[in-house]
């Protein structure tokens, strides 16, 4: 009875290691040539708890990140909280620097609870993906703050988009001078890409509005597609797994 017991014990206590870690993933980034950054990142890897892929290729002076998925939930959760990726230069504080993107209002957040339509072919989906790529939030060593993707100095790049057979696809490029990184003299990268759960608070609200609670969302079907419609509502709301990939990036070098 004893043994029984301390196998029990055993099993709770790998159990709660699981869901309280999560195992860094070793990444080998290729070489941005002869690529470009709409057209050639393709993901190639995928974690298995959220179905979501990711790829990432870099040159001397981008890291560009490309990451899909067509599983219900974790789209749910995307565009309903949005996805955190933070990057760790070798030798600099962890997590020092991240991108918050897309950006979910409070107010959307509740409407979107509400909203039953078809995905993915959505008027309404196609607004929510336009308000969705103005904004992002940055947080560097200066703090957080709002970046306009619509007049883009250059620097940081963000896009999210969504297909007609339903996967969701966001890009990233990252100049490596904003994450006071030299590829040249050094190689290893960490890089978190975190989706939380539903009951996590929501932090920032960006100063773009969707119009859920007044626009979009109101008569004739003119919703957000994340509805009961096509399975990516009610039946997935008991779902409150957060997702947490960990990867130690090796940055790719040109030949010359």
């Amino acid at each position: 009875m004893r043994s029984r017991k301390n196998s029990w014990f055993v099993i709770v206590l790998a159990v709660l290691a699981g869901c309280s870690s999560s195992k860094t993933v070793p990444y080998e980034s290729k070489w941005n040539a002869p690529f470009t950054y709409v057209d050639e990142i393709k993901p190639d890897q995928k974690d298995q708890a959220s179905r979501l892929a990711y790829g990432i290729i870099n040159d001397e002076h981008y890291l560009y990140l490309t990451m899909s998925t067509r599983d219900p939930s974790t789209i749910q959760k995307i565009l309903g909280s949005g996805l955190k990726v933070s990057f760790t230069p070798e030798g600099q504080k962890k997590d020092g620097y991240s991108l918050l993107f897309p950006v979910v209002m409070k107010e959307d957040r509740k409407a979107l609870k509400r909203i039953d339509t078809d995905l993915p072919n959505s008027l309404g989906l196609d607004l929510l993906m336009d308000s969705y790529n103005k904004e992002a939030v940055w947080k560097d060593k200066q703090g957080e703050r709002f970046i306009n993707l619509v007049e883009a100095d250059g620097s940081i790049k963000s896009h999210i988009s969504m297909d007609k057979n339903g996967e969701l696809t966001e890009q990233i490029a990252i100049p490596f001078s904003l994450i006071s990184m030299n590829p040249k003299e050094s190689s290893n990268l960490g890089i978190s890409i975190k989706i939380d759960g539903a009951s996590s608070r929501s932090g920032f609200s960006p100063r773009i509005g969707i119009g859920l609670g007044g626009g979009i969302g109101m008569g004739g079907g003119m919703g957000v597609g994340i509805g009961t419609g096509s399975g990516y509502g009610s039946r997935y709301g008991a779902d409150d797994r957060g997702v947490d990939i960990r990867l130690s990036v090796q940055l790719a070098r040109g030949n010359g």
